[in-house]
């Protein structure tokens, strides 16, 4: 019975030793839908970002850079860490549809993606990068090529686009603007609300002011007299007004030369003129922005809904395997310092994340 019991016990200890050798192998990063992405595939994707983020901002920032908060209690590398994952989500999103666009790279295009990835790997950083992901040439390949799909993909959804921008959708105008600020700069140099009684003062000032215009003040002697914000040339779009769509809709209602009641926004309070109702060359340069708006919007609307139920199963704390993704670590300098492999590198796909 004793040899028996201890036979059992051995098996035991033989599966639970494969079963922890099997977990402790698993170097999966995260899962996404029916995609598992590995340690070495993140690694490579992540230190690519590190290598560009130092080649831009490195001599400004320095050896800290990486240790430095971007945010309440998020560190620069945390950033790029997690901004890397949402990069991978979405070239293997749009390579994965690439049926649905009837998209698929011809000979040509990958050869090129096969060109990319010969001198990624012969490149130092890019051979640094392997060494440290412990990533093969055949992963390289695979994601150049994947990433190049992925960029089509990205290609065939915005060309389903209107290229075609009216003057009215475009239309830019030009107002001066006065600006009783209802925000100041402490002494540490962060930006306040003012209390309540001093935007009360403001306010009063505000409409002192607009008075005074109704009479027939210059606009830009009470901005001296009032001493307080003003621009001669501030220029929007439709919905690009930082006053937002109650300010639009007051200028809108203007003839030039004309000027707003005072209106309230994120600013404080604001009198606007009209000195330009249609600006020909900047409505023109205005085009290209909002075609631009178009296709992002476009393909945003096609993303989430290739998405949606992929990110409602999504938890960044429960669907990233930490253990895994924490042994990837920043340390500056440690790649390279010149900016050319990551270049080219860098995809449109990968900088239309989600």
């Amino acid at each position: 019975m004793k040899k028996k019991v201890a036979a059992i016990a051995a098996v035991v200890v033989i599966v639970i030793a494969v079963i922890v050798g099997y977990k402790l192998m698993d170097n999966t990063v995260f899962r996404y839908g029916d995609t598992k992405v590995k340690l070495p595939e993140a690694t490579v994707y992540a230190e690519i970002q590190q290598y560009s983020a130092e080649s831009q901002y490195g001599s400004y920032f320095g050896e800290e850079m990486w240790s430095m908060e971007v945010e309440d209690g998020v560190t620069l590398e945390e950033s790029i860490k997690a901004n890397t994952i949402n990069q991978i989500k979405a070239v293997k999103v749009l390579a994965a549809h690439a049926d649905d666009m009837k998209v698929s790279l011809s000979k040509d295009e990958k050869k090129e993606a096969s060109e990319q990835a010969e001198t990624f790997m012969k490149s130092d950083e890019g051979k640094k990068i392997m060494e440290d992901a412990k990533a093969d040439e055949e992963l390289i390949q695979n994601m150049y090529e994947e990433n190049a799909l992925a960029t089509k993909v990205h290609q065939a959804i915005i060309d389903t686009v209107d290229t075609e921008v009216t003057d009215e959708e475009a239309q830019v105008k030009t107002v001066y603007k006065l600006v009783f600020a209802t925000k100041k700069t402490d002494t540490n140099g962060e930006e306040v609300e003012l209390s309540a009684e001093e935007k009360a003062k403001q306010k009063k000032k505000a409409e002192k002011a607009y008075k005074a215009l109704k009479k027939g003040a210059d606009i830009s002697f009470l901005a001296k007299q009032y001493d307080v914000k003003d621009t001669t040339d501030e220029s929007f779009g439709p919905g690009q007004s930082a006053g937002g769509e109650e300010f639009e809709a007051a200028v809108a209602k203007l003839k030039k030369g004309e000027f707003t009641p005072v209106i309230e926004d994120e600013e404080g309070y604001v009198i606007a003129k009209l000195i330009t109702d249609y600006d020909k060359e900047k409505t023109e340069e205005n085009k290209t922005t909002v075609l631009e708006e178009r296709q992002n919007e476009a393909y945003q609307k096609q993303y989430d809904k290739w998405t949606k139920d992929l990110e409602a199963d999504w938890d960044d704390k429960k669907s990233i395997n930490t253990k895994v993704w924490d042994k990837v670590k920043f340390t500056y300098g440690a790649i390279g310092s010149s900016a050319a492999t990551t270049e080219e590198t860098t995809t449109e796909a990968a900088s239309t994340e989600k």
